[in-house]
């Protein structure tokens, strides 16, 4: 299949200056190398590393995927034998009772009827690959045996990722159960406080229904968290080769987050040999385009060379006598004359199975793009959130310490003071989710961006440049 032909389809990356150039103002960004492969290092916490390396080892969907490669291997080495000449021993020993009235007794009356035709030969076959046939079939195994290699690296990107993420997640869980314990103790004061001012007629019902109600609340929000860290620790251990149920020791601190988020200087032009999804998809259109040279190749006529050597001989005696050697050679010629257009249909076939590999992978590099330059976006509207929500937390937290102060010199009452208490601790846990979007999103970025993943191997297929 002809180099233009296999590119004329293929789209190049999109143009990333734009991007860039509108993020790099921002002070969350900061232009850097593509990630590293271990690329969750950057968080500075043994823990993950350690999760990491257990899921690395033990994951099941990993050991999988490695197995498939060692399949894709061990077809690749089947396909490349059709490249060599076969050669064969054969040792027969055939009891036979011969009719008199049957050929071989009819030409050769001394032939007894009964005996042992035994037979010894050495036999070679060889197929000339003249147009190409089979080394286009060994190219596409090699090149079915890339993708699934780029596959297992996509894989242990998924796998990872999870991983990181669920972590996170689970360790702003353990904060958010401490601050929610933390505000049901505060509901709990106000809604007693609230109890006795209404005994006392100094309140009507009504902030005490309210009361309860926040504490209800809160009560609620506490069972929903505590479900969330079970299960978040569930997943974990499953993604790490563990069962569910398997003890789980992770403490409250949170990982350090990066002063700013690392974009590569070349984000789309690059991105096609460091996304193991992309790479997979262009090594298949390889592949295929080779599928769709071997078939055209039956076009042409097969040439091929049969030879056996060896003894024959119906008893034993004679076997390794001159009289008992027996050769021969036959070459062959194989020419298609009237298929009934099953060759014609079969390149056809192959030729809609390329373009669509090729539509295909047109789509999956336009997804990644997107892909990035959403997460981009995300990842700067989280921090600057985030970055807002910090001094929301100091104007709560001035205004607590400020109401406190208050109540020390008689000039505000308890009751305000929780009420304080209980926005600043409201604020907090919108803080804490915001702190799971920052690490969520850094991970978002860092698989769309490869994960650390680069192709050993040079692009195959070349896009034509728009």
């Amino acid at each position: 299949m002809p180099k233009k032909e296999q590119t004329q389809n293929l789209i190049s990356p999109p143009k990333d200056a734009t991007l860039l150039e509108k993020n790099l103002k921002n002070s969350v960004f900061a232009i850097s190398d593509w990630p590293e492969e271990t690329w969750w290092e950057i968080f500075l916490s043994c823990e993950l590393n350690e999760l990491i390396e257990e899921a690395l080892a033990s994951n099941p969907s990993i050991k999988a995927i490695e197995e498939k490669i060692n399949f894709a291997k061990q077809s690749s080495i089947i396909a490349r034998s059709k490249l060599f000449p076969f050669i064969s021993f054969d040792a027969v020993d055939t009891w036979q009772y011969l009719s008199n009235n049957g050929l071989y007794k009819s030409l050769n009356p001394s032939i007894p009827r009964a005996g042992n035709l035994i037979d010894l030969s050495l036999g070679f076959s060889y197929e000339f690959d003249f147009w190409g046939k089979y080394r286009n079939i060994f190219q596409a195994a090699i090149g079915r045996e890339k993708a699934q290699e780029a596959e297992a690296a996509e894989v242990k990107l998924i796998v990872t990722t999870a991983l990181a993420q669920v972590y996170f997640a689970l360790k702003t869980n353990l904060h958010r159960e401490s601050i929610l314990e933390r505000l049901e103790e505060v509901r709990k004061h106000l809604f007693d406080l609230s109890d006795l001012m209404q005994k006392e007629s100094l309140f009507s019902k009504l902030p005490l229904f309210f009361s309860k109600e926040n504490l209800d609340e809160t009560k609620k929000d506490l069972v929903f968290i505590k479900e969330e860290i079970e299960v978040n620790k569930h997943l974990i251990n499953m993604l790490r080769g563990s069962g569910p149920c398997e003890f789980l020791l992770v403490n409250k601190k949170l990982p350090s987050l990066p002063l700013k988020v690392e974009l590569p200087e070349h984000l789309f032009i690059d991105l096609l040999a460091r996304r193991p999804d992309l790479m997979a998809a262009i090594w298949r259109v390889e592949a295929i385009a080779h599928e769709v040279g071997a078939a055209i190749a039956d076009f042409f006529p097969n040439i091929d060379l049969s030879a056996s050597t060896g003894f024959e001989t119906f008893h034993f005696s004679n076997l390794f006598k001159g009289s008992s050697f027996m050769s021969g050679i036959i070459p062959a010629l194989h020419l298609p004359i009237f298929t009934a257009g099953a060759i014609r249909a079969n390149v056809r076939a192959k030729k809609a199975l390329f373009d669509e590999a090729v539509y295909t992978y047109n789509n999956l590099i336009l997804k990644s793009a997107e892909e990035v330059a959403n997460t981009i976006v995300f990842v700067r509207s989280v921090f600057e959130r985030e970055q807002i929500q910090q001094n929301i937390i100091l104007q709560a937290t001035n205004r607590y310490e400020l109401t406190k102060l208050l109540q020390k010199h008689g000039l505000d009452t308890s009751f305000e003071t929780l009420l304080r208490e209980e926005e600043l601790l409201q604020k907090q846990l919108e803080e804490i989710g915001l702190k799971y979007l920052q690490y969520a999103s850094i991970i978002k970025l860092t698989k769309a961006l490869g994960g650390g993943y680069l192709s050993t191997y040079s692009i195959p297929l070349k896009a034509r440049d728009k």
